[in-house]
């Protein structure tokens, strides 16, 4: 393994990590398990599209995803934050109520 991929699946461990811990805290109050679940796993995937963004860790950056088969990317124009675009996309978190 070369050190971006150390890099970027130990960014992926410290989301995780960091996301069941405040997980754990129990600050929030849900309404059924299925609410609790949908809320943990949109901060997660949520935290990861910040990551791909170039938020998340410094020593990842900016990251492009292409598709082998057409040589699309997820950055090319008309450009978007990820992390922005998928509260419209998944349930959970605080975005959707």
């Amino acid at each position: 393994m070369h050190h971006f991929q150390d890099d970027f699946l130990k960014a992926i461990k410290n989301i995780q990590a960091s996301c069941v811990g405040i997980a754990m805290c129990g600050h929030t109050v849900f309404n059924s398990k299925e609410e609790e679940l949908y809320s943990v796993t949109y901060d997660v995937i949520y935290r990861i599209m910040e990551l791909l963004d170039g938020y998340g860790d410094d020593k990842v950056g900016s990251i492009d995803i292409v598709k082998r088969s057409t040589g699309e990317s997820l950055t090319e124009p008309p450009h978007i934050e990820l992390h922005d675009a998928i509260a419209s996309y998944i349930k959970g978190g605080h975005f959707d109520g």
